[in-house]
């Protein structure tokens, strides 16, 4: 699915967005089912909505579509986790401000190897808030300070400390509808508030490759989202490689 120059792009940048996208009838469907997931669950906050596939399992199909675990295995390997799934839903007024942030700075990983895919159900633009990376900040493979707001205008607490901040002018990252983010989990990004009157949503997964362990211990000290000592592991694609992962099993 990625070509090889996408695939240095990635490695390069910490992010691609691929000329693929997927059909509008599967960007239809996942759009009817956002609206009533919302209207079903009042208490969501459509800024972020998380733990999708903890919700209803039917989600589920979307993670494990064979056009996108194609992509992730050319970055993460044959062997996949999919361990986390969102809603970024901003209003077109009103919305909040995602801070720059490394996601690896609350994800208990280790070895922290990990990629977000983004899947864009509207059309992302700097004047509906679209996410923005600092090219290149994942290529040391290491967390920078964070610090915690708590104010209620941001969509997560932990925040690049400004002594951290490269100095690297950002990029906008600006997918159609259908199409694709793939995002490192060392790659600084962050996006601004929605003013534009135009709503800007977009689904994401969150996958690791099996050959990596997702500490539920370490999840508790390093704090970030209350959910993320409880998140379901499912496996995907491939094998169990690592063995330590307590993988999700139905219940009969």
């Amino acid at each position: 699915m990625l070509s090889p120059k996408e695939i240095a792009h990635y490695h390069e940048t910490g992010q691609v967005t691929p000329d693929y996208r997927l059909g509008d009838d599967v960007i239809s469907a996942v759009e009817q089912r956002m609206e009533a997931l919302f209207t079903s669950r009042p208490d969501l906050d459509p800024n972020f909505a998380d733990s999708l596939i903890e919700i209803d399992k039917s989600w589920l199909g979307y993670a494990a579509y064979p056009d996108i675990l194609d992509a992730v295995a050319q970055l993460l390997g044959n062997d996949i986790i999919v361990w986390a799934s969102n809603f970024f839903c901003k209003k077109g007024k009103g919305g909040k401000e995602t801070p720059w942030h490394q996601d690896g700075r609350y994800w208990p990983i280790r070895p922290l190897t990990a990629c977000t895919v983004w899947i864009a159900i509207d059309q992302s633009t700097p004047e509906n808030g679209c996410s923005r990376i600092i090219p290149g900040s994942h290529r040391e493979r290491r967390l920078f300070e964070h610090e915690v707001d708590s104010s209620d205008q941001v969509v997560l607490e932990q925040t690049l400390s400004a002594t951290s901040m490269p100095a690297v002018d950002p990029v906008n990252v600006v997918p159609e509808p259908g199409m694709m983010s793939f995002r490192d989990v060392y790659t600084i990004h962050g996006a601004e508030p929605n003013e534009s009157g135009t709503r800007r949503a977009g689904l994401t997964f969150r996958y690791m490759p099996m050959s990596s362990y997702y500490d539920r211990e370490l999840a508790t000290e390093l704090g970030g989202l209350p959910q993320n000592p409880f998140r379901e592991l499912h496996l995907v694609r491939g094998i169990d490689v690592c063995g330590r992962n307590d993988i999700y099993r139905p219940r009969d």
